[in-house]
């Protein structure tokens, strides 16, 4: 239970930048565990949209996204050995902050089925779409070794490429 509890505390700790992805161990099995643990946060997060086949399907495809784009921009950069601890760090901090999302995120949902005011919800999402987009440009500065304003960049075009693919795949989740 200690070993799992570090691994968890690791995820927290980039999130708030105090770790860098080199930082995890090179180990397959934890970024199966992660990638696990994203879909299955990504899974949950989606219910609030759509049924359950089809939040897993998103889900899942999410999943591949991830794993097609940061492996490509890898490869292309010649950092392809750091692929593993790269993902490791992008899903695990991107479920962390998947679980902070959840109570806007249902909230939200709540909000709007009520005809309720939805401005905190929303705000609240928006800041942890932007926490998120800082946290994987933390990550992949040091993955790709570029500055913070590339890294950012390249955050901004992951997120917006897998928005895109999603909504095009699956028009009733958005």
């Amino acid at each position: 239970m200690h070993t799992f509890k570090v691994i968890i505390l690791s995820f927290f700790k980039l999130c708030r930048f105090h770790l860098k992805p080199q930082d995890l161990p090179v180990s397959t099995v934890l970024l199966s565990l992660t990638l696990l643990f994203y879909t299955f946060t990504s899974v949950v997060l989606s219910l609030a949209h759509v049924s359950l086949p089809q939040a897993m399907l998103s889900s899942l495809v999410e999943t591949l996204l991830l794993v097609a784009l940061v492996s490509s921009l890898l490869f292309i950069t010649h950092h392809f050995g750091r692929i593993i601890q790269t993902l490791t760090a992008l899903a695990g901090a991107d479920s962390v902050l998947g679980i902070l999302s959840g109570p806007p995120m249902f909230w939200l949902h709540s909000a709007s089925l009520n005809h309720s005011d939805m401005t905190i919800p929303l705000l609240l999402l928006l800041a942890l779409i932007i926490w998120s987009l800082v946290v994987y440009a933390h990550i992949l500065r040091h993955a790709l070794e570029v500055s913070l304003f590339t890294s950012f960049v390249l955050s901004l075009m992951i997120f917006i490429l897998m928005t895109d693919a999603l909504t095009l795949l699956f028009p009733s989740a958005s």
